[in-house]
């Protein structure tokens, strides 16, 4: 008879048999692994921030510290560390500036140091030059002077030589090294000695060329041997200061470091410019992500480019339309599919996620007394009215108290605990949630939420082993349970009178402390299918001091 009950309603449900259901579950897995969860809020719901519904639940606080994903001390000191110790985070434009600011300097003093280097070079270069052509011009009208001591033609001779301003001095000396000819009279007869760390460069037709410091100037020295048919008769020694070449080569260095500042600063105002045109689309897109992550799927990316970041933008914009798309999906769908099987389908999404299994759990019905009555008195959408909202206050309840509510079978509401969601105190879950629901159906007459609309309830428990699995074809598949002790369950239903709550002793007993239970015992009742009667119970309640002082004990 209980078979023959739950098989009729079936027939007057209420579920929707749309073929589309089937193909949105494929189409919305990959998107449901990061957005499934056991709360039953909306998405518009999660953006406006509102916290899921929480109520007491059938574990101690004793318990949830005690879980496995709980973490030590250490690993959260640890967290903690790895937080502190974050690399310093720098915006992709400073990084693209200082490196193209480096890049400039680099180059540019690279290509400095070779211009100078090579200025100075050739510098040296001309000033080697002009004194070996001097010292050559003295060498070869000195010879005659110097045997027939014309001092004064000599003067002459080394006089016009020292007139150009980067000569320091010049002079002429015999075979005995004394000084016959002098830029200065005053030394002039006197011992030549050659300067100290003379430092020899080179040697060409007769001249050789040397260098030495004097103070911190830098001097060149040219020395030239003066002969008369092939004989030794003198030298001439020349000395040119390379200060000029000194001062243009800083004044060269100023140029350069002038305009390498100028190049430097212009580059650092090209690059930074460049490098907000690349970064600012990527800082867009990067708060584009923010938003999605906070559920924001209306959001669109600004980029209105015609290259490569353009297109990363528009390709953005389509996959937030997508999932501003599958998130309305997904809250249509979640009408008809709890969050728990939502799990199964995400954990095994491409396999038979849902064979049948043998499970301890409990089965709730609760049934309307009364209803067909109330029908036929009442419009269609008063009647519909009235048991969307019973359904929602008992659906809420149903949550609160870890139950899956499997199926709405016209105006009677099947629940189970236990199974998808393993739980080892289901018993005692459903028992609360069924007092739960027989004291919002009160509270409701109390209030007169429903108007001139009254009516109750009867609640049937039963616990034990049932099959729970997927049955149905591939294209419509539902999960439920099935076995004798659902069929008891549905027995207990019909029995409960209005406002009753009626479980079995395989229920009783399946609580851990079912002393603190209020019931009275019913006696044995036949149930189609088993040969044995079976005992069953009224709960009257919850001895509520015994609860309270638990719940302090927790706490």
């Amino acid at each position: 008879m209980a078979d023959d009950n739950i098989e009729n309603k079936k027939n007057h449900s209420g579920e929707s048999t749309r073929p589309e259901e089937q193909s949105s579950r494929h189409e919305l897995k990959a998107y449901l692994v990061r957005r499934h969860g056991k709360d039953r809020r909306s998405g518009e719901d999660r953006r406006r921030g509102k916290v899921r519904r929480t109520g007491k639940g059938i574990f101690t606080k004793k318990e949830k510290r005690d879980g496995k994903e709980r973490r030590s001390g250490k690993d959260r000191r640890s967290g903690q560390e790895r937080r502190s110790t974050r690399k310093l985070r720098i915006p992709i434009f400073i990084k693209l500036t200082s490196l193209s600011t480096i890049l400039i300097l680099v180059v540019i003093s690279i290509i400095s140091f070779s211009i100078l280097k090579k200025q100075k070079a050739q510098y040296i270069g001309q000033l080697i030059n002009l004194g070996e052509s001097m010292v050559r011009i003295v060498a070869n009208s000195a010879p005659e002077k110097l045997l027939g001591e014309e001092d004064l033609a000599l003067f002459q001779l080394v006089k016009d030589i020292a007139e150009n301003k980067q000569v320091i001095y010049v002079l002429i000396t015999d075979q005995k090294d004394v000084i016959k000819a002098h830029n200065r009279i005053d030394m002039v007869n006197k011992i030549y000695s050659p300067p100290d760390n003379i430092l020899f460069l080179k040697e060409d037709n007769k001249v050789k060329v040397s260098s030495f410091i004097r103070g911190r100037e830098e001097i060149l020295l040219f020395e030239e041997p003066i002969t008369y048919q092939k004989l030794r008769v003198g030298e001439v020694h020349l000395a040119i200061s390379q200060r000029k070449i000194l001062e243009n080569i800083h004044d060269a260095k100023t140029s350069i470091l002038v305009l390498t500042a100028f190049i430097t600063l212009l580059g650092i105002m090209l690059s930074l410019a460049l490098s907000m045109y690349f970064s600012r689309p990527i800082r867009k897109l990067g708060e584009s992500i923010k938003a999605l992550a906070m559920d924001d799927f209306d959001h669109r990316v600004a980029v209105n480019r015609n290259d490569e970041l353009g297109d990363l933008g528009l390709a953005f914009n389509r996959m937030a339309e997508d999932l501003a798309l599958k998130e309305k999906i997904k809250d249509t769908f979640g009408q008809y599919v709890t969050p728990e099987i939502v799990d199964m389908i995400l954990e095994n999404p491409d396999n038979q996620w849902m064979k049948g299994l043998k499970v301890e759990a409990t089965v709730l019905f609760v049934d309307i007394r009364g209803f067909t009555g109330l029908a036929e008195e009442k419009e269609p959408e008063t009647v519909i009215e009235m048991l969307n909202d019973h359904f929602t206050r008992v659906t809420d309840i149903v949550i609160r108290h870890g139950g899956h509510l499997n199926k709405f079978v016209g105006d009677e509401a099947m629940i189970v605990f236990g199974t998808p969601a393993p739980n080892p105190q289901h018993a005692e879950a459903a028992v609360r949630a069924a007092l739960d629901i027989q004291e919002e159906i009160a509270r409701i007459h109390r209030k007169k939420k429903m108007g001139d609309v009254s009516f109750e309830v009867g609640i049937g428990i039963n616990s034990g082993e049932i099959v729970a699995g997927n049955l149905g074809s591939p294209k419509r598949m539902e999960y439920t349970v099935i076995g004798d002790n659902v069929n008891v369950a549905s027995r207990l239903t019909s029995l409960a009178k209005a406002g009753e709550i009626l479980i079995s002793k395989k229920t009783y007993e399946s609580i851990e402390d079912n002393t603190r239970l209020k019931v009275t015992e019913r006696g044995k009742v036949s149930v189609k299918g088993k040969k044995v009667e079976i005992t069953i119970f009224n709960v009257l309640g919850l001895d509520e001091v015994q609860d309270d002082q638990d719940s302090r004990s927790t706490e």
